[in-house]
């Protein structure tokens, strides 16, 4: 065995080199080896399909934004992207400090002067509501809103109208439904004109439909297929709807500045509050941009997970590392002996074994990659979720995969690399 060569064909000679010794090891070891590549390809895994539905939801989110227009903001008479609500009966806690709102509350929001429109809002979705037509029954998101909601939240009635400020204000037992709420309940009937029983345990109200409405597409949407509006006014009389779950979505007419609309807001809502000069706010305006922290704040958890979980597979994997090329180093001490002995240079060495190591979990990257975007597709395929696989989570996990080999070899490359050539000649 000669000396390696020296300048960019030895480099280029070792690096093949110690792709072909890895893949000899895989061979002579399956077992070991597949381990170790196992573990690595759960650790890339988790991040690319982590990586991919974090980033779909993330996208869906800003659609689910989008609709409202960027200097759309909420009224609530507490914080909900803030305040943690974690034992009723928490003095401290706004949400029951505060009184609540006053429905009516939103026609003088909207008179304000810069100020397009308001539309007080509750959202029923976790509350257990169903609909019913005849025999057919199915579970819903319901929601409660204003005459203007259409105009504030985007979306299209598709078929039939929305409802009136006078339907509204008369409380008038009316409901919007969306097409798969009209396809589950009437079937290929024309759902306008029929009526639907909406209600849960005991209590229901009987509700006339008047319009078939298509969700702004975004991750909720997809999530809860069955949206059925009501009249506020209606929904707060029938369905007797808590007034702490009352709030209001403001827009702002298009030339008002964000700022000018959110202080004229703020100033009406504390007349409207009996607040005096000084006194502290009882109620919460929330812009986009903090919805946004918010969500952005639970991705961050998500992010957190991912790390975690996927550090956890590459641990695994690089013990296997370590297990398998101390084995490799002991079952070529004579070889490393001989090398040294014709001139081959420590660092020469330590770097042969180095891209061993990284050639084991390079293959166990590619072999998560491979398995992450099939099941990103699946996910596409088969659920609601959304995932999008951003080029930067395949970077990241190649390199993980790469610096857990050259991290985890480290050891056993210096110790190959520092052997007393005459002992290792000498080695049975």
């Amino acid at each position: 065995m000669s000396a390696p060569a020296r300048g960019g064909m030895g480099f280029l000679s070792t690096i093949s080199e110690g792709i072909g010794v890895a893949l000899d090891s895989i061979g002579a070891n399956k077992v070991r080896s597949s381990l170790t590549i196992l573990g690595v390809t759960i650790g890339v895994l988790v991040v690319m399909v982590m990586a991919a539905v974090i980033t779909g939801i993330n996208t869906s989110f800003s659609q689910l934004m989008s609709p409202r227009g960027i200097t759309t903001f909420w009224v609530a008479h507490f914080d909900f992207t803030s305040t943690n609500i974690s034992v009723l009966g928490e003095e401290e806690s706004d949400f029951l400090r505060n009184e609540p709102l006053e429905p009516q509350w939103a026609d003088d929001l909207g008179r304000v002067p810069g100020i397009r429109s308001a539309a007080a809002f509750v959202d029923l979705s976790q509350e257990g509501y169903e609909a019913s037509a005849g025999s057919v029954r199915v579970e819903i998101s319901l929601l409660g809103a204003g005459a203007d909601y259409l105009e504030i939240d985007g979306g299209d009635v598709i078929y039939g109208r929305w409802f009136t400020p006078s339907e509204a204000d008369r409380r008038v037992q009316v409901t919007v439904i969306d097409s798969a709420t009209a396809v589950d309940l009437f079937g290929n009937r024309d759902p306008l004109g029929r009526e639907i029983r909406i209600g849960r345990g005991n209590e229901s109200a009987i509700f006339r439909v008047i319009g078939v409405y298509r969700v702004p597409a975004n991750l909720f949407a997809g999530l809860a297929t069955h949206y059925v509006w009501v009249p506020f006014a209606t929904a707060d009389k029938v369905l007797r709807v808590s007034d702490r779950m009352v709030s209001f979505v403001v827009r702002p007419e298009p030339e008002t500045d964000l700022e000018t609309a959110l202080d004229a807001t703020r100033a009406r809502m504390r007349q409207l509050r009996g607040l005096r000069p000084g006194e502290e706010e009882d109620f919460a305006i929330m812009t986009e941009d903090q919805m946004l922290e918010l969500w952005g704040q639970l991705t961050g958890v998500l992010f957190a997970a991912m790390v975690g979980l996927s550090s956890i597979g590459l641990m695994v994997g690089g013990v296997g590392v370590i297990g398998i090329m101390m084995i490799s180093v002991t079952e070529r001490t004579r070889e490393i002996g001989l090398r040294k002995a014709m001139g081959g240079r420590r660092r020469d060495i330590m770097w042969q074994f180095l891209v061993e190591a990284s050639t084991l979990t390079l293959l166990g990257g590619a072999t998560g990659l491979l398995v992450g975007g099939a099941m990103v597709w699946a996910v596409n395929q088969w659920t609601p979720l959304p995932a999008v696989v951003p080029l930067w989570s395949i970077v990241a996990a190649l390199g993980a995969s790469a610096l857990t080999g050259v991290g985890f070899g480290l050891y056993p490359a210096s110790r190959a690399a520092g052997l007393d050539p005459i002992e290792a000649l000498r080695h049975e």
